[in-house]
């Protein structure tokens, strides 16, 4: 069934994690101006978006499920070759159905690797460490995230399909690494008779862990409508010409990515160690509030960027700590009841632009205050649910 996980192992993971985000985040600066070379309309290109996403919202529960029975390195694996292979499909693309074809393969093959990390970290941790290990992990997802696209951005300027071979190369040096380094851990409360999947499904979303999907789902929501607009807001508040438009979001990219890596890799861990993982979440879920509705009222860059990196603050506290949370408390497989969780981002993350990119034509600040407002309003209903009743996973 595999071995208890050395530090040895979780850096392997984390160095893993790290490179495959800043492989997927090379690509996001030139996607968009690729698919419009390519003969993309504006209405195909953000469907190429809602596609990638829905397939990982499909898709995240089936791989976690298979890694509780496979185990997590060949599921890993499989979500790596999945990322090279769909980028090297994207940079050969010469027809717009191939685009569509590249993100959906993408999109169901790369759902394996985040719940898989995830889970891996659940198997590979006790209780009183799970919390950090979920923020190491978050860290390095930052990090690569925030590097990423500035490299993309450089060797977008050499050629707009480079950077999909460069990210396609990180995935399989990724695969590599990780295959040949990291230990394939015990799984964690894993046996044979375990429910069915459509059993452990209904487990998973029937009992009082429910309400920490829906907060995924609503994190998601108001992340991704964030990222939709923020660009065409700090132009528009701001006044600025597309290029001055474009250093605004790379300066709130920034703060927000090393904020939220500072957060998840030196202190997360601690908090949830402290206070536990309720008060963490309910925690992140007012502090993004303020962020959001601070946001409303930005007038220059650096304010944009402090009150979007309190925005960051507040989601990096509820991820990691809905992971952990999860991860000790399933009643199901840890892989199967994580790619629940991310199932529930992805399709946050599908709903969200839409959101946003909608009421922002009613008035800019509406995809932020009403983001703000619902993360309130989730805050207090967990208030009033309680946690208690929680089920404890079998070690």
């Amino acid at each position: 069934m595999g071995t208890r996980v050395s530090h040895r192992g979780l850096i392997v993971l984390f160095m893993a994690i790290f490179i495959v985000m800043m492989g997927f985040g090379i690509v996001l600066p030139v996607l968009q101006f690729y698919a419009r070379e390519v003969g993309a309309t504006p209405v195909q290109i953000g469907l190429l978006a809602t596609s990638y996403a829905f397939m990982q919202f499909l898709f995240a529960p089936f791989w976690g499920a298979l890694s509780d029975r496979i185990g997590r390195k060949p599921v890993f694996a499989l979500g790596l070759l999945g990322y090279a292979v769909s980028f090297i499909i994207f940079g050969l693309s010469h027809q717009v159905w191939e685009l569509f074809m590249a993100r959906i393969l993408g999109g169901v093959l790369s759902a394996a690797t985040l719940p898989t990390a995830m889970a891996y970290i659940g198997d590979a941790t006790g209780e009183e460490d799970r919390g950090s290990g979920m923020g190491l992990m978050g860290a390095a997802m930052g990090l690569g995230f925030t590097i990423g696209p500035g490299i993309g951005g450089i060797l977008g300027r050499l050629s707009l399909a480079l950077p999909f071979f460069v990210g396609a190369g990180l995935a399989l040096f990724t695969l590599a690494l990780s295959w040949g380094a990291l230990p394939e851990p015990a799984r964690r409360g894993w046996s044979a008779d375990r429910p069915s999947r459509i059993e452990a499904i209904r487990l998973a979303l029937g009992g009082p862990l429910a309400l920490f999907y829906i907060v995924t789902l609503v994190g998601a929501f108001a992340l991704a409508g964030l990222e939709a607009t923020y660009a065409l807001f700090a132009q528009d508040r701001l006044r600025l010409s597309a290029s001055g438009g474009a250093g605004a979001i790379g300066i709130v990219f920034v703060a927000v990515g090393l904020v939220q890596a500072g957060i998840l890799g030196g202190v997360v861990g601690r908090l949830i160690n402290t206070w536990g993982e309720d008060r963490l979440v309910r925690g992140g879920l007012v502090l993004a509030a303020v962020g959001y509705l601070l946001i409303v009222l930005t007038n220059n860059i650096a304010t944009l960027a402090i009150y979007a990196a309190i925005a960051g603050t507040g989601h990096s506290l509820m991820r990691p700590s809905i992971a952990s949370l999860i991860s000790k408390r399933t009643p199901a497989g840890q892989g199967l009841s994580i790619g629940i969780m991310d199932s529930f981002d992805s399709l946050g993350r599908v709903i969200g632009p839409a959101w946003g990119g909608w009421v922002y034509h009613a008035g800019i600040s509406l995809p932020y205050a009403s983001a703000g407002l619902l993360l309130l309003l989730t805050a207090g209903v967990s208030v009033a649910a309680g946690t208690r009743g929680l089920p404890v996973q079998a070690p």
